[in-house]
């Protein structure tokens, strides 16, 4: 019986951001900090006593499993201080070290949210720098921040506003839009209620990240209605991201209701970073739900040695043409390769103990880990495939 092996398969990374070279040189600290998901830096105490071999001050699994991984690759010791020191060296030409990395772990192609970081990076130059095809999400609330600033009416806004998503949905290589209600005020959508919205919309213009919860409601609702005019793809963040999340209101199952809407029945919905730690809600909604998909990026590779367990606990419930690879790589390029060859690496243990337990055999097991690396991707977006910026 042959084993399952991923590791020769190519990756198209379904959610991540762009990034620039670091201008100076990365201390630890810095380096700690860039990998981190907080958004407060990490304070060592004054004093702090570090015995040999004890991780730096606010390192956690995934880091460590980066420190082990990239010392193999920039062959060091593995060891903080040494793989800074070897990527460091390494990244000062940063589009060269960019690209060998994203060729190690094979990334053919990145769905890439350019709301973050701001100021918008440029396509071109991302797509330059790491060697990949990349396609784009449009993130409305940049939209939103962005208009608020013109002193527009309520009326003149929402205009302008739908005109925008409407432009930017025929853009070449833009598979669709994002929102990230949940850092906001939530994901408990309600129905649309123009005047709610209208009454709100004087608060939203003098604080642009007011939770004015009608207001930004509304506007997903039009973003839902523009993707399913489009036929592209709405990604709504799910789940924890960084401090700022709403997390009481963050789980996927706030969803439902909407998604449940029959106007939305034709709609494609992306559940980003599949609603982690909240996983079973996400993967019991796509297996439901005939055009809802979910991710596991984000939990992949920040859950470390936890994203084996994910991978067996998503697919309780999940179809296996209904989840994607990703990795909200936010900063660095060795975000984007970890998470390929952690994914890889947990992805091909659970799938060879489905096979060992008489569940499938080998081809099937890894007709699914293909499916989820980018079959599923192809399927999905086939309509904008083609529009990849190089």
């Amino acid at each position: 019986m042959s084993e399952v092996s991923l590791k020769h398969i190519q990756a198209i990374d379904i959610h991540a951001h762009p990034y620039v070279a670091n201008s100076e040189p990365y201390t630890l600290e810095e380096f700690v900090r860039t990998l981190s998901l907080a958004v407060i830096p990490n304070q060592i105490p004054k004093h702090y006593v570090q015995t040999k071999k004890q991780p730096f001050p606010g390192t956690n699994m995934w880091i460590q499993l980066l420190i082990q991984r990239l010392s193999r690759f920039l062959t060091c010791e593995p060891t903080l201080e040494q793989v800074v020191k070897h990527r460091n060296i390494e990244a000062v030409d940063f589009k060269k070290y960019t690209r060998k990395l994203f060729q190690d772990a094979n990334i053919t192609g990145v769905v890439a949210d350019f709301g973050y970081p701001t100021p918008k990076l440029s396509k071109k130059s991302y797509a330059d720098l790491c060697g990949a095809r990349i396609w784009e999400i449009h993130r409305i609330e940049s939209v939103m921040v962005d208009l608020r600033k013109e002193g527009y009416s309520f009326g003149e806004f929402i205009e302008k506003y739908r005109e925008d998503l409407n432009e930017s949905l025929k853009k070449e290589g833009v598979v669709g839009l994002k929102s990230i209600i949940a850092y906001r005020s939530g994901l408990e959508i309600m129905e649309m209620n123009e005047q709610a919205a209208k009454e709100q919309y004087e608060e939203f213009q003098s604080n642009e990240r007011a939770q004015v919860k009608a207001f930004r409601d509304y506007c997903l609702h039009i973003a839902m209605e523009e993707c399913t005019k489009a036929y592209k793809v709405m990604h709504i963040h799910t789940g924890i991201g960084d401090g700022e999340v709403i997390l009481p209101k963050a789980s996927p199952s706030f969803l439902i209701e909407m998604l449940r809407d029959k106007k939305y029945s034709e709609t494609k919905v992306h559940l980003v970073h599949g609603g982690y730690p909240w996983i079973e809600e996400a993967a019991f909604i796509v297996s439901i739900l005939p055009n809802v998909y979910m991710d596991i990026s984000l939990q992949n590779p920040f859950a470390g040695h936890g994203v084996k367990r994910i991978l067996d606990q998503v697919f309780e419930f999940a179809p296996f043409d209904k989840v994607m690879y990703g990795s909200d790589a936010f900063t660095v390029p060795e975000m984007n390769w970890l998470g390929v060859h952690l994914f890889k690496e947990c992805f091909e243990q659970v799938l060879n103990s489905w096979v060992k337990a008489d569940y499938m055999d080998s081809e099937t097991a890894q007709t699914i880990g293909e499916m989820v690396l980018y079959r599923n991707f192809e399927n999905v977006y086939r309509k904008q495939i083609k529009e990849a910026v190089k």
